[in-house]
């Protein structure tokens, strides 16, 4: 089952309102009893006043008396609402502001709850010496009270809860409205489609996820396109020796010399194939041994004097103990497709120097020869994006993919540079972590 984040927001809207109307109900019932007890104990006080009043002076109990008192001390005007009976004891006077008189209760001081003209009544009797004080409220003044907290505290709570839901069908709007616009951007999309999709919000978190989804988006489209280039130009290096196999082996009488030139041109291309497949696959760890550059020549040395013999290049080398962290295998095959292109792209004369040792920028392999070299624009392409460059243009081809991730997994920098002094030809660097 899915859950729309819409029905997320209704659910948590209908909670907060119920929430809301709730607390307020509570509000409103707390408040009422809360003050149905002030004025309660207030009637009570009253009482106990007025009987202290009346018993202390030698008043002459009289309806009219009892009135002036009343408004007098306590600025009771509503007659309507208040029903004071007063009975002196040893004179056996009553006086009420209210018709008839109340009768005594049983007890010197107690509740007092009754009926009257279709009224109900409750207060308090109170005896201070020989005068008892009856004060009572009619109930529907409560009723009166009530509204007014419902007009004054319930009116402005419900008020305050409307403005919370607004909010908050705001705030949810502002968040569904840019992840509805990413949906159907993606939905109206082909699959191969990685254009940047284009939402802008002032919301932190649904930001962050349309410009993380196209960092994802532009990083596939660099495998992607990378990928396609190697496909390329594993057909284009397979193009010419399948070719060349194909004529000799047409040919009645084929020349066995260039069968397994061809051959061996293959078994090398399989061989760099099956290279690069492990290293994109991630199969070298990169928690490597200390190894010493010069040990890695010196292990590939005698067969690239042998290549680079047969093609009539000229080798210079300048090899001081340089300690590194990698793989002496990776490390081989690095050193051979640098110096292997040299003799297969350059022509005979082409002098080759092979430098290893340490600078100020930490252990440098560099291989730099005098060869036709290769143009700035194209050069500085290299340095910077997945290029093939075929035989034709005198680069490395699929050499340079395997070298470049050589380079990568062991935290070096392959550079394409001019030579220093300035004269024709190519200069690689190789620098690796300090």
């Amino acid at each position: 089952m899915r859950i729309r984040l819409v029905h997320v927001a209704s659910v948590i809207a209908l909670a907060t309102l119920a929430a809301s109307v709730t607390g307020v109900v509570v509000t409103y019932r707390v408040a009422g009893e809360e003050l149905r007890d002030v004025l309660d104990d207030d009637l009570e006080q009253q009482a106990g006043i007025l009987a202290r009043v009346l018993a202390s002076d030698a008043v002459a109990l009289t309806d009219a008396g009892l009135a002036r008192l009343l408004r007098r001390s306590f600025e009771v005007d509503d007659e309507d609402t208040l029903w004071v009976t007063v009975h002196d004891l040893d004179s056996g006077a009553v006086a009420s502001n209210q018709a008839p008189a109340l009768p005594l209760a049983r007890r010197s001081s107690e509740t007092v709850e009754l009926e009257f003209d279709g009224h109900a009544w409750s207060g308090y009797q109170h005896r201070e010496q020989h005068i008892v004080v009856q004060l009572l409220r009619r109930d529907d003044l409560y009723g009166d009270v009530e509204e007014e907290i419902l007009e004054h505290i319930t009116a402005p709570a419900l008020a305050g809860s409307a403005v919370t839901l607004l909010l908050l069908a705001g705030f949810v709007a502002g968040l569904l409205l840019p992840l509805s616009r990413l949906a159907r951007q993606l939905a109206s999309r082909g699959a191969d489609s990685l254009v940047p999709v284009d939402v802008r919000t002032p919301l932190a978190e649904v930001q962050s996820v349309v410009d993380t989804l196209n960092g994802l988006m532009a990083g596939v489209g660099t495998v992607l396109r990378r990928e396609r280039q190697f496909a390329s130009d594993v057909a284009h290096e397979l193009r010419t020796p399948l070719t060349t196999l194909k004529v000799e082996l047409a040919d009645p009488e084929p020349d066995l010399s260039a069968l397994r030139g061809e051959v061996d041109r293959l078994a090398r291309l399989v061989e760099q194939l099956l290279t690069l497949a492990r290293l994109e696959a991630g199969q070298w760890s990169r928690a490597f041994p200390a190894v010493d550059l010069a040990s890695v020549w010196a292990a590939e040395a005698g067969r690239l004097a042998r290549v680079l013999a047969d093609a009539g290049i000229t080798l210079a080398t300048s090899i001081e103990s340089t300690m590194v962290r990698g793989e002496p295998a990776l490390l081989q095959a690095l050193l051979g497709n640098l110096a292997g292109n040299v003799a297969r792209h350059c022509p005979p004369g082409t002098r080759l120097e092979i430098v290893i040792g340490r600078d100020g920028k930490g252990p440098r392999l560099t291989v730099t020869d005098d060869g036709p070299g290769i143009p700035a624009a194209l050069r500085e392409g290299m340095n910077t994006a997945f290029t093939r460059l075929d035989s034709r243009s005198g680069g490395l081809g699929l050499g340079l993919a395997i070298c470049r991730r050589i380079a990568e997994v062991h935290g070096a920098t392959l550079a394409f540079l001019p030579r220093a002094d300035g004269a024709t030809g190519l200069r690689v660097e190789v620098t690796f972590p300090p």
